[in-house]
């Protein structure tokens, strides 16, 4: 289940988009101003951002060229603004999609659909991992990993929140997120779940007390180690 943040200052259209996308069964959240979208996204990074480029506190190519440098998630852009240069603007500061308005709730939720599938199938099956003097190895198809080659056995729970918090390597994620994304039939219990299976995982991954996973005092979970190319 992706996570996706829509921000769009009409709020007519943005509660539409936000109902349709919520009853295909994503977990959304609407913005209307730039500045409340920058905040959330320093807590809490989305699976994919539909946004519109004109909004009262600022300008969305501003905004999506900082977005651009800082992080890696899938962009649309839906616009009443879809002059060429607009859309070559667009694309030109990494936006996945563009669709000017108005536009069709089924054609913009197949089309995310679509990019949100592509990604994945574009992901490794193995990454590495590495921190201090440690290597972690995952195999997502096979569903195995190993720290300095000494295999680690993770039960299905612990596979979910490790592999979302390695989905977004060096980002905040907060508890709601994981619970969201991993867990959503349990939304209604305690967030305690996650910090238990967070503990369980540290203990698996703690050789040498490195620590993979770092705790942010009142937001979440960041996983804190760096990708080895291939």
């Amino acid at each position: 289940m992706a996570y996706i943040y829509i921000a769009d200052p009409d709020s007519e259209t943005r509660l539409k988009l936000q109902q349709y996308f919520s009853v295909q069964g994503f977990s959304v959240e609407g913005f209307s101003l730039l500045a409340d979208l920058g905040k959330a996204m320093q807590k809490l990074l989305p699976d994919f951002l539909i946004m519109e480029l004109d909004f009262s506190d600022g300008d969305g190519f501003q905004f999506l060229r900082r977005t651009h440098v800082r992080y890696s998630l899938p962009i649309m852009v839906a616009s009443q603004r879809e002059s060429e240069s607009d859309r070559i603007m667009s694309f030109e500061l990494g936006c996945d999609d563009f669709v000017g308005k108005p536009y069709s709730m089924k054609e913009v939720t197949l089309r995310v659909i679509a990019i949100l599938r592509r990604r994945r199938r574009n992901v490794s099956p193995e990454s590495v991992w590495y921190l201090r003097n440690q290597v972690f190895s995952i195999n997502w198809d096979a569903h195995t990993a190993s720290v300095n080659g000494k295999e680690i056995r993770f039960t299905a729970s612990e596979w979910k929140i490790l592999s979302h918090l390695i989905g977004n390597a060096g980002s905040l994620v907060s508890r709601l997120q994981l619970l969201q994304s991993c867990f959503p039939e349990s939304l209604e219990s305690y967030d305690r779940i996650i910090d238990t299976h967070i503990k369980n995982i540290r203990a698996k991954l703690g050789a040498c007390n490195v620590e993979w996973i770092e705790t942010v005092r009142g937001y979440g979970y960041r996983f804190r180690g760096s990708p080895i190319r291939k």
